[in-house]
């Protein structure tokens, strides 16, 4: 009977059944209409409340679809005119104004039905609502010159309405859509006059308008008349805030559009640059009683760079003119005694004329009204005014190096402020004037008192102004390099930071620490000194200063000692960013000319090409002739890439990919077989897993890489996933074998995407794979399983051309060193903190960096770091300062933790679905072993 079922069941499979072909399915994709999300049923509302909520959910919906634009807002405009209700109608204008800016909004039909609904309507409040919607059609309908002339001419009719928002509505209007040459219609008055007119409005908030609309037609480019500064220095005064404020703006506007024209001075007779005199209106200004307006003011000095520097010798002094007056020379002072024809007792002429009554309100503002600006800023109460008076203070001294002398006590001062956002913006304030001062003693003492400071980003900006700044005496370099020491023992996490300052110094003051050398170096002429030990961050510190000193001044050289030239040759080889290159020194036998290999001359280009031009016809050898060429090429490359050499990412690039040509090579022989045993495809698996993290970092590890290499990238991950997906398939049920299908049949998609939009042709093996899949709808595991093996034998390595030269995303972690034996201590199932210190460089994408954390029981944790904990340096560089959180149970003995930073990748092109989160990241340094100690609990 078992025989008889055995027979039959190799009957039935052996039977062959052929179908026709079947024709492919044709989809068509047909839009359905659909139906507003809001049923606008006004007929149902008893009451305008109901009515307003039916409003309000409508607001809440949009934008809605542009073809029931036109349905909604006629079914409003219809509502519009029977409403009795104020407030709702006002509602329906504002969502008239938002249904203008969706697309299918017909503006040339709806535009007439506001204007209609503008003649009828008695509510201010309404009124303003419907210019608004027609300011909105305007700026859609910009080129509709007949559009544009009716809505101004609508404009100027209700700019004599007594509502103070139809008025400002009105001025908005002329200001967004206005030109030169529009005029109203009785008076033919030109648009600014009547602007400046409306300058004198009643209401405060009309006023404003008029200045805002002026400064929108300043911003359409359109010529602003001069006559208007007459207007807004007057406006200063006005009892409104916003006023003041955007007085301010216009007189900044005039001040850089007529620099050069001459205004009077009220009570002298004489003439000023108009630039000069702006300058002192908004000076005067920073003593206004509203922050606002000090804020604006004290932003807008700074760009003011073409002021006389007598004016902004002023804001640096609070002392105001003699008796409130302009000092008069000796002539004018004998030509006015004899001009008064009084005389007393003829002992002197004109002794007793009576003087005139001198008032505060009459003294012109060019004696009075720039002095002490600057002071009045930086030391206000608000720090958003400080801010701006530094920001101000900075961009006037960069541009005028007197000016700069005189305002370095200004920023010193600041250095003490109470807000740690103010004294980081003076401290950058001076780095950034630091080539135009010199720093004195007294000064001194103010900066380096900021070395104590709680805050890191604080005492690194401090310590970065300080290497960029010229010091004035000998005693100034020693009272900073006494001070960096001191801030060393007091803060020894900042060791990188004060060695970089360090070296800094010395190549800004050279002659200075040529004179410090015998107290440095503790040189004796007499005595020999004992050897100091090279483990001391402080004399490390030193050492930088001096070699990068005598970089510069070579009378340092022969006054080292023979054990300073050992010292230099080891911190040469360990922190060669540090330390310079030396030459040798006439007399010296045992001095080292210490030179990394990064500098030996290599035409690394010719070596490129030559690499290129061996792999050139690699497709076309044999196998083991293959594999061994790519062997000899890796190590060539992996050698240029440990050289310190700006070509290093390129040779690594190459280096990456070579290897994994080289590894599906290997993978190719081994799987061209039907059947393999089960240690030998557990093997190719390994390979491919490490093809898959070789390709993902020449995805995303590497910029600057043409279309040319990426595309052969896609191709070769192509062929790691097909031979994977064999296996996957040989293993695996049917739902995860049709899951691996269809992210391999995703991943074909992107890659042949890539290589058409780019031009790029594909090599045999994929041209055949995109040919084979093309016409398959939904892949089945059998079907892709033999489909590959067929095409196995394609697989051929690819050769490389790097025609860019690229960069590598890379950091370095600079605490912890992992080099202290002194474990951290901290209570088992508790934490402790760990300080990092980093620095990133050609890192796009901040957002997928993570913090590695592996325990010794293989325990892996991913921290992402704060975004606050990151300081851009500058495009593609930055420098990040966290605190990493360390937490385990008890161990028997200290045990190092792996500390390092890692980039996280998509993981779309897993084959197999992977739960461990740190399987899709990319390592960018190597790892800082830390010692962690776990203490047990104490009952």
């Amino acid at each position: 009977m078992t025989a008889l079922l055995k027979k039959r069941a190799l009957a039935e499979y052996s039977q062959v059944i052929q179908e026709d072909a079947k024709p492919l399915k044709r989809l068509r994709l047909v839009n359905k209409t659909v139906s507003p999300s809001i049923e606008l049923n006004f007929q149902a509302a008893t009451n305008s409340q109901e009515s307003l909520q039916i409003l309000l959910k409508l607001e809440e919906s949009l934008p809605i679809d542009g073809e029931h634009v036109c349905a909604v807002l006629r079914e409003l405009l219809d509502y519009f005119s029977c409403e009795k209700e104020a407030m709702v109608r006002c509602k329906i204008a504002n969502i008239i104004r938002e249904l203008a800016r969706i697309p299918g909004f017909n503006h040339d039909l709806y535009a007439n039905d506001v204007i209609s609904l503008l003649k009828t309507e008695k509510s201010h409040r309404v009124i303003s609502q419907l210019i608004e919607a027609l300011i909105v059609i305007g700026q859609v309908e910009y080129n509709n010159s007949d559009m544009q002339e009716r809505l101004i001419s609508i404009a100027f009719k209700h700019l004599s309405d007594s509502g103070h928002l139809v008025r400002s509505s009105c001025l908005e209007l002329l200001g967004k859509l206005g030109t030169a040459d529009s005029q109203t219609g009785t008076s033919r008055l030109p648009l600014q006059k009547v602007m400046v007119d409306h300058m004198e409005d009643q209401d405060s908030r009309v006023r404003r308008s008029a200045f805002l609309a002026i400064l929108n037609l300043h911003q359409r480019g359109i010529q602003i008349d001069l006559t208007m500064y007459d207007h807004c220095c007057r406006s200063l005064k006005d009892d409104y805030e916003g006023v003041r404020m955007s007085a301010v703006k216009l007189i900044w506007v005039l001040c850089n559009l007529y620099p050069e024209s001459m205004v009077p001075v009220a009570d002298t007779g004489e003439e000023i640059r108009l630039v000069d005199d702006g300058f002192v209106k908004i000076c005067n200004t920073i003593n206004d009683l509203a922050m606002k307006v000090r804020k604006e003011a004290a932003s807008l000095l700074g760009s003011l760079h073409l002021v006389s520097p007598r004016f902004l010798e002023q804001t640096l002094d609070k002392k105001l003119m003699s008796n409130m007056r302009r000092k008069r020379t000796a002539h004018e002072r004998a030509r006015d005694n004899y001009m008064s024809g009084e005389w007393s007792t003829g002992q002197k002429f004109g002794d007793d004329a009576p003087n005139e009554a001198v008032s505060p309100e009459n003294v012109s503002l060019m004696n009075s009204g720039a002095c002490g600006a600057f002071i009045h800023g930086l030391e206000d109460e608000y720090l958003d005014v400080r801010n701006a008076a530094l920001d101000s203070l900075c961009e006037l001294s960069a541009n005028s190096p007197s000016f700069a002398r005189m305002a370095q006590d200004s920023l010193i001062d600041m250095f003490n402020d109470e807000i740690e956002m103010v004294r980081l913006n003076a401290i950058n304030s001076m780095q950034k004037i630091s080539a135009h001062v010199v720093l004195r003693e007294d000064q001194l003492e103010v900066v380096l008192g900021v070395l104590q400071d709680f805050n890191f980003l604080v005492r690194e900006a401090l310590r970065e102004m300080l290497g960029n700044m010229n010091l004035a005496t000998s005693s100034c370099l020693n009272q900073c390099i006494l001070q960096l020491l001191d801030n060393l023992k007091r803060y020894p996490q900042d060791r990188l930071s004060i060695w970089r300052c360090m070296k800094k110094l010395g190549h800004k003051v050279p002659n200075l620490t040529l004179s410090l050398i015998p107290d440095l170096l503790c040189i004796q002429p007499y005595f020999s000194t004992p050897e100091p030990d090279m483990d001391d961050p402080a004399y490390i510190g030193v050492l930088l200063l001096v070699f990068n000193a005598s970089e510069s001044s070579p009378t340092m050289l022969p006054m080292f000692h023979d054990y300073i030239w050992r010292h230099y040759s080891y911190l040469r080889s360990s922190i060669p960013d540090l330390v310079p290159v030396l030459p040798f020194h006439g007399g010296q036998s045992k001095a080292l000319e210490v030179k990394s290999i990064s500098e030996t001359p290599i035409d690394m280009l010719a070596f490129f090409s030559e690499t290129s031009a061996r792999l050139e016809n690699l497709n076309h050898l044999d196998a083991d002739v293959a594999e061994q060429l790519l062997e000899m090429t890796v190590l060539d490359l992996q050698r240029v890439s440990e050289l310190d050499t700006k070509f290093s990412a390129t040779a690594e690039f190459m280096s990456i990919f070579l290897q994994a040509q080289l590894l599906l090579t290997k993978v190719v022989s081994k799987t061209c077989g039907f059947l393999a045993d089960m240690s030998t495809s557990e093997n190719v698996r390994t390979s491919l897993d490490k093809i898959g993290k070789l390709i993902e970092k020449l995805k995303h590890l590497f910029l600057g890489v043409g279309a040319t290499e990426l595309g052969l990238v896609h191709q070769t991950q192509l062929k790691a996933m097909a031979i994977k997906l064999r296996l996957i398939l040989r293993k695996c049920n049917d739902m995860d074998g049709l899951q691996a299908c269809q992210v391999f049949m995703q991943t074909m998609h992107n890659a042949q995407r890539f290589l058409k939009a780019n031009e790029l042709e594909p090599d045999r093996f994929v041209s055949e794979l995109f040919a084979s899949l093309a016409n398959i709808e939904e892949p089945k595991p059998t079907v892709m399983c033999k489909l590959i093996q067929a095409l196995m034998f394609r697989i051929h390595p690819l050769p490389l051309t790097v025609s860019n030269q690229v960069r590598k995303v890379q950091a370095i972690i600079h605490e912890p060193t992992g080099t202290s034996d002194t474990p951290i201590r901290f209570m088992a199932g508790l934490s402790a903190s760990l300080f990092l210190d980093a620095s990133l460089e050609n890192v796009q994408d901040i957002f997928r960096l993570r913090i590695r954390v592996k325990y010794p029981d293989l325990h892996v944790q991913l921290i992402r770091p704060k975004l606050n904990d990151f300081r851009k340096l500058g495009p593609l560089r930055s420098h990040l300062l966290t605190e990493v959180i360390l937490s385990h149970w008890l161990w028997s003995e200290p045990c190092p933790v792996e500390i390092s930073l890692v980039l996280c990748t998509p993981s779309d092109t897993q084959l197999m679905p992977q739960i461990d989160e740190d399987a899709n990241s990319i390592e960018l340094c190597k790892p800082v072993l830390v010692l962690v100690a776990t203490k047990p609990v104490k009952r």
